[in-house]
């Protein structure tokens, strides 16, 4: 019987850094930044993954923990664009001295905005018992977002790589990814926050992200060794692990 993992049907990202080193090319700032932002996308997409999989094979007992799961990955998404349109984009705007020079990446924002506001509608009414829970409905409602999420997704790596061309003007640029990313951490919540620990894999490429995400090693201890546990019921849908390595999705039965 072979596993099934979070790697399909949608793509992941290959971080820039990991492609400048297969090239023997130093990787630079931007490389860097960019490899941050696949990671994060990567783990979306690894979350998103693990719903569309098994949201037909869900039993009765797990319908409110799972719409519970899909409202974390929610939470996430919205909390990580949120954050991109609220403090990054307008950054990037000034550093680079040009209006609406992020304005593609908002544009196609709304174009899956309609489709995450329904899932997560949807799984709320799940959750408080006003809807029955339908794994067709779930996967519909995927499919019709889905592709274009994933298409911003990957479109706004080579976007982050593209502000190389304004040289110094992106000085701040690191300094701005950490505050953004640290203003998320805040806002997500520890049940969002783990159920995104749950879908982040540290065996990929290569292995060569194992020590990210960036946060102080207490907070990850927390996450691995208490909360893993007070929030089993929604978190073993999800992608990895406790040690952050693929496995075999909960409720997708095994194929031979």
């Amino acid at each position: 019987m072979a596993p099934v993992y979070a790697d399909r049907p949608f793509s992941l990202i290959s971080t820039p850094i990991f492609l400048a080193n297969n090239n023997d090319r130093q990787p630079d700032m931007f490389d860097k930044l960019a490899s941050e932002m696949s990671l994060v996308h990567n783990m979306l997409i690894r979350g998103l993954n693990s719903i569309y999989l098994q949201a037909p094979h869900i039993q009765p007992a797990d319908t409110k923990p799972f719409a519970k799961y899909i409202l974390g990955w929610c939470h996430g998404l919205h909390s990580h664009h949120d954050g991109e349109e609220t403090m990054f984009f307008p950054a990037v705007e000034k550093m680079t001295g040009e209006p609406g020079v992020m304005d593609t990446n908002i544009e196609q924002h709304k174009r899956f905005h309609d489709g995450l506001e329904q899932l997560q509608a949807y799984a709320d009414d799940v959750v408080v018992g006003k809807e029955a829970y339908d794994g067709g409905r779930v996967v519909a409602i995927i499919d019709a977002f889905g592709p274009a999420l994933i298409q911003h997704l990957t479109d706004e790596i080579p976007t982050i790589l593209g502000l190389r061309k304004y040289g110094d003007k992106m000085a701040a640029l690191p300094k701005l990814f950490d505050e953004e990313g640290e203003k998320a951490m805040k806002e997500l919540g520890v049940p969002a926050t783990i159920l995104c620990f749950s879908n982040i894999d540290t065996q990929y490429e290569g292995g060569m992200w194992q020590s990210w995400p960036p946060a102080p090693a207490p907070v990850k201890l927390l996450m691995q060794s208490v909360f893993w546990w007070i929030y089993a019921d929604s978190r073993k849908f999800g992608a990895v692990d406790r040690t952050g390595k693929l496995k075999h999705l909960y409720a997708v039965p095994e194929f031979s």
